[in-house]
């Protein structure tokens, strides 16, 4: 996962968009990293303390955290012509690791086999009744994820939502024919961003969703209303905007042990946002 510090993009620049091609000793994150965070986040609820009968200064029985704490609703987001692929995430929820204990349950609310839908709005109804009831987005990164419409509108609503997001990385499975990984396709959440645009010093800002395209950053066709800018963004100076990439989580699902972390890369997702 990047540490790279958020950068603000002029409306007509791109960031620097190679892919996460490995992932350093000083930049991979341990489980018990994860877990630390989410134990500190655990003693921000009240009804957990209560639960567990306060906070002593030593961490509770890792049993009674697990059952406090509520099981998180996910929706993958993902390119159909990466569905042998995201089989494997899809399924994983369903595997007991016992060796796993900063495993967390989580539900699946993507929509496989509803895409041949082929009005743009009721593809949207669609998106947002999968997403209503979910804590965090997930983004299952194939090839040519980054490129796919409703995928940068399933990102999309994770701002406009205030839900949990966070990208990754499939290509390192083996693919079902050639048996091989292949490259690590582009972020999609480098290809979205939040500008600020405020007229005069006077004028309240506005936050708008932007996408990168041919022509560089432009105004985000498919919710053009304004948003709330997420907690895990910098706020940019008005007329910038800042890739969601700078402030999310990317992993790589083989490399990072997905098969058993990826219940603990969706809470810390959704408790970033406060939920």
């Amino acid at each position: 996962m990047s540490t790279a510090q958020p950068v603000q993009l002029q409306l007509n620049q791109r960031e620097d968009l190679r892919p996460l091609c490995t992932l350093g000793a000083k930049q991979r994150r341990t489980n018990q990293d994860i877990l630390n965070e989410a134990v500190a986040g655990a003693f921000e609820d009240k009804e957990a303390l209560k639960i567990m009968g306060g906070f002593s200064g030593n961490y509770p029985a890792l049993g009674a955290l697990l059952k406090a704490l509520q099981k998180r609703k996910a929706y993958f987001s993902f390119h159909f012509d990466d569905i042998m692929r995201v089989n494997n995430v899809r399924q994983a929820w369903k595997i007991d690791h016992p060796d796993a204990p900063t495993m967390r349950s989580f539900y699946d609310s993507s929509l496989w086999e509803s895409r041949k839908l082929e009005n743009p709005e009721s593809i949207k109804r669609l998106i947002r009744e999968g997403v209503e009831h979910t804590s965090a987005i997930c983004v299952l990164v194939g090839s040519e994820t980054w490129s796919r419409r409703w995928v940068r509108y399933e990102i999309a609503r994770a701002v406009i939502d205030g839900r949990g997001l966070l990208a990754v990385h499939l290509n390192n499975l083996r693919h079902h024919l050639t048996k091989l990984p292949s490259v690590l396709g582009q972020n999609p959440l480098a290809y979205m961003a939040v500008g600020k645009v405020q007229p005069s010093l006077l004028a309240p800002p506005r936050y708008y969703l932007f996408e990168y395209m041919a022509q560089g950053w432009i105004r985000y066709q498919d919710h053009s209303d304004p948003v709330s800018l997420p907690r895990y963004l910098a706020d940019p100076d008005p007329g910038y905007v800042v890739a969601l990439s700078t402030g999310t989580a990317i992993y790589d699902y083989v490399f990072g042990n997905g098969h058993k972390d990826i219940g603990a890369w969706i809470d810390q997702a959704a408790q970033r946002v406060g939920r």
